[in-house]
């Protein structure tokens, strides 16, 4: 359930469908990604997941499981 939501969002603000999302996704590879979709992609992940992320791990991501090992480092199962 928590991997659609995580999904569903990343389809919403880059527009990725669900067979592009993989974990190895670098950010430059991402056509969307920009630092206001980043901020947006923050944002609703901490709405979402109930979660806060703190400066250092905002700017350490590099990939879609970068984010992904975050929000599990913070006890979300995906």
């Amino acid at each position: 359930m928590k991997m659609e939501k995580f999904n569903k969002i990343i389809f919403d603000i880059f527009k990725l469908t669900p067979d592009k999302i993989k974990d190895s996704l670098m950010v430059e590879e991402i056509p969307n990604w920009d630092s206001m979709n980043y901020l947006l992609l923050i944002a609703e992940l901490e709405k979402q997941f109930k979660v806060s992320f703190n400066m250092d791990e905002v700017l350490k991501v590099k990939s879609l499981g970068d984010i992904k090992n975050t929000l599990r480092s913070k006890g979300i199962e995906l």
